[in-house]
């Protein structure tokens, strides 16, 4: 199992991490939380992540029948969303959290379909052939290349500490010092070092603790140890954000308890809930930059996004490597329509098969070593394969799509519980604690000022 050692400086009484002081390979693994969809991190955390009501929008994809979706596919692409860094994040040291393999996609194991001139591959398993409309499910894995490995998002043999809060700073001689003032710790016989060997479970629970502590280092290395109540990552909403680029509005009608005038559901349309599923899909770092001047992130996280934006370029890899973390995009074909937040998707793949037919490429008959011992069993010398569309239903490699249809309806709770809409349900579920009396029924319209996550 990989471990990476870390250097800590504690508090030897209350058993505290003041900071530590850790090459790239960690720095590398804390940064790679940010290009994790949100989804992925809700699965990883065991559904209680503290991404606000994201987990019961996350257990309701789990229950929604797949005839409400707009292929089987969809549900695939909500539950287990796709990193559009998961290459780059093949070559972390720790890479537990990031489970999908990003060179394994899907091909259609028809030989009418796959020993074409053209062919399609998806990423996404339980996507449907747009030729024959069978499942695509013969695994295609791409070797990986022979790059040089310098680092994964930082420039590899740099160092840095890390405070107790997940802040990162390049390391001088003087850097300790402001971490300890700003402690207001005076007396090194205070002090003692520690080396602690991080694996798989330690990151996964570091990842945990950076959205309900202010103490994340601590709470790890030092469960036992007394440190502040955890909070609450994603709390009120503190100013709204500027419409003023709006394109597109839904109708929504809110069933209300007049008495206390507090939302009992709402009556949606497919519309509107692509933009609440969509939620899943949206890399953290993507989450944390849109929100960060409207709500207040008491906790940790929200600290390593800060590191990630103000970290000079000259410790990054490259640009486009700070670019993933501070302005990470969807994965292809992961955006949706008429979406009002306005992430950018990477592009699709596309690329030629030079060893003939991609069935005979998937079943390994072509030579590695040399081009001049290529041979297809079907006649063909290359084969192009685009990335299909899972979300549209006729197939394709046209991007947009959603995730369920426009015109259906559905009811959501004011946890972002979902479910078809349904009348009796809403009667059985409030009946138990409202008078019907009580219960009004009022129209919003919402636009990108209240599409919040």
């Amino acid at each position: 199992m990989p471990e990476i050692s870390i250097r800590l400086l504690i508090h030897k009484e209350q058993k505290r991490v003041v900071y530590a002081e850790t090459g790239s390979d960690f720095i590398d693994v804390l940064f790679s939380f940010l290009t994790l969809p949100s989804g992925s991190i809700v699965q990883l955390l065991g559904k209680q992540s503290g991404l606000g009501s994201l987990d019961n929008l996350y257990k309701s994809v789990e229950q929604l029948d797949d005839k409400h979706l707009q292929t089987e596919a969809c549900k695939e692409m909500l539950l287990k969303p796709r990193s559009a860094a998961a290459k780059i994040c093949e070559d972390l040291k720790i890479k537990n959290i990031h489970e999908a393999n990003p060179r394994t996609s899907y091909i259609c194991n028809e030989d009418t379909c796959s020993t074409k001139s053209t062919c399609y591959c998806s990423y996404v398993i339980k996507t449907r052939c747009s030729r024959c409309g069978k499942l695509m499910d013969k695994a295609l894995s791409l070797p990986k290349g022979t790059v040089e490995k310098r680092g994964v998002f930082v420039n590899e043999g740099a160092d840095f500490i890390i405070t107790d809060d997940l802040r990162v700073m390049t390391i001088s001689l003087m850097s300790g010092f402001s971490v300890l003032e700003e402690l207001q710790i005076n007396d090194a016989c205070m002090l003692d070092e520690m080396v602690i060997n991080v694996d798989n479970e330690k990151t996964l629970n570091l990842l945990r603790k950076s959205f309900e502590s202010k103490h994340a280092l601590t709470e790890v290395f030092f469960p036992d140890a007394c440190v502040e109540p955890s909070v609450n990552c994603f709390p009120v909403i503190k100013e709204e954000i500027d419409g003023s680029e709006v394109e597109h509005k839904f109708n929504v009608n809110i069933i209300l308890n007049k008495k206390n005038n507090s939302v009992l559901s709402a009556d949606v349309g497919g519309d509107f809930l692509n933009q609440l599923l969509s939620f899943l899909t949206f890399p953290l770092g993507s989450v944390l930059g849109l929100l960060r001047d409207h709500i207040s992130l008491e906790c940790s996280i929200s600290n390593l996004y800060s590191s990630a934006e103000s970290l000079g370029l000259e410790w990054f890899k490259l640009k486009e490597c700070k670019n993933m973390l501070v302005f990470p995009q969807l994965a292809s074909h992961y955006r949706c329509e008429k979406q009002m937040l306005k992430l950018v998707e990477m592009s699709s793949t596309k690329w030629t098969c030079s060893t003939g037919c991609i069935k005979c490429y998937a079943n390994g008959w072509y030579c590695f070593q040399s081009n001049s011992c290529n041979w297809c069993k079907h006649g063909l010398s290359k084969a192009e394969v685009i990335e299909q569309n899972p979300k549209l239903q006729n197939g394709g490699s046209v991007s947009g799509g959603s995730f369920v249809e426009d015109s259906k309806r559905f009811m959501i709770t004011d946890n972002l519980h979902i479910s078809p809409i349904s009348s009796i349900s809403l009667i059985i579920t409030i009946g138990k604690d409202f008078l019907f009396s009580d219960v009004v029924e009022k129209e919003i319209i919402v636009d990108k000022t209240k599409v919040n996550i």
